[in-house]
């Protein structure tokens, strides 16, 4: 069979290159489109995937959203149609463009989704999909609400990072990568997504908090932050205000083996929290509400703290550095933990 895999945000390359190896061990084929955002790219560059580039995110406001989409659905739809071979699948984390082509080309989407509270995506995706597979730590109702039906819910008992950290070694280049050394002491950031559907209706357009959170690390941190910005205005205003305190990767880096090696990741979204705490690494996520998989991460024992205000998130981030000699142990328990837990691979690979 032929597997499409479309990635829009930079936790899919990860994800969907592991689904990929076990597809392919079993003899089917496996293509790859993405969009031109972030991180997206230069990630499937490094992982070593040939990728086709087609369209691009559409900015801070509803309408450029839109307009985007559409754009994307057209090259989509002609990319897809003019293959020798149509797909049997298409894959993805609740992309709307792919997931509306595919459904028009009568080719059945799995859907792998862990955030009910992205209603838009939501709405334009789980009704047109075959299945969804989330953890079964998120409640039925979130999707049910979204359109979901009984039929195609397919949870499973873990999380997302499993597949791609629970063998993970890591590797001290990433260091020279960037100019440091196991010596120096640094942190990995992350600002929040401003310009997500669901953060445009609170107003937080070219908005970021990190930089009142860094200023207060800062007075008392004696190292140095590597920024991971989703948007070119959110780099501007980071690289303006710390110039040579942090550093900014000019593309896709090893970021596994980076937070292993830091001292602490702090992000006001949720995927670097949780991949950084589940390699062991203490990590906040000031993300403004509960979200249902943070609140699991950090309820079994992993070192994730849920900080949803910027204050108690400075606060947070203080306590983490004094005691930063306990990551060994951090890392022990956390290896022990995620062991006991499954990942979406074999629930595709089940579907498949």
């Amino acid at each position: 069979m032929i597997i499409w895999f479309d990635a829009v945000t930079s936790k899919e390359p990860l994800l969907f290159n592991t689904i990929a190896i076990e597809l392919e061990k079993e003899g089917h084929e496996v293509i790859f489109t993405c969009r031109d955002y972030d991180y997206v790219v230069t990630l499937f560059e490094l992982l070593g995937r040939e990728v086709t580039v087609l369209g691009k995110h559409g900015g801070g406001t509803l309408y450029g959203k839109l307009k985007a989409g559409n754009e994307r659905i057209g090259l989509l739809a002609n990319y897809i149609n003019d293959l020798e071979n149509k797909p049997d699948y298409h894959i993805s984390y609740s992309c709307p463009e792919s997931t509306r082509v595919a459904f028009g080309l009568a080719i059945p989407t799995i859907l792998i989704n862990d955030s009910p509270h992205a209603k838009a995506v939501g709405k334009l995706t789980i009704p047109l999909s075959k299945y969804l597979i989330y953890s079964s730590c998120i409640r039925n109702e979130g999707w049910f609400a979204l359109g979901a039906t009984e039929e195609q819910l397919k949870p499973y008992d873990g999380l997302d990072e499993v597949a791609w950290i629970r063998d993970f070694s890591p590797n001290d280049g990433i260091l020279n990568e960037l100019g440091l050394t196991q010596e120096d002491n640094f942190i990995v950031c992350r600002p929040e997504e401003s310009s997500a559907a669901y953060m445009l209706e609170k107003g937080m357009a070219d908005q970021t908090h990190l930089d009142t959170i860094l200023k207060e690390i800062f007075e008392t941190y004696n190292g140095k932050a590597v920024v991971f910005p989703r948007y070119e205005k959110q780099k501007l205003i980071l690289k303006e205000t710390f110039q040579d305190r942090i550093i900014i990767p000019p593309k896709a880096v090893d970021t596994l083996s980076l937070y292993y090696y830091s001292d602490m990741c702090i992000t006001g979204g949720a995927t670097m929290a949780r991949e950084a705490a589940s390699m062991g690494t203490p990590s906040i996520s000031y993300y403004p509400k509960p979200l249902d998989v943070l609140e699991y991460i950090s309820s079994i024992g992993i070192p994730l703290f849920n900080e949803y205000t910027t204050e108690s998130a400075i606060k947070k981030s203080l306590e983490l550095l004094e005691n930063v000699g306990n990551k060994d142990l951090m890392r022990y328990q956390t290896r022990t933990i995620l062991e006991k837990l499954d990942s979406p691979v074999d629930k595709v690979l089940e579907i498949i």
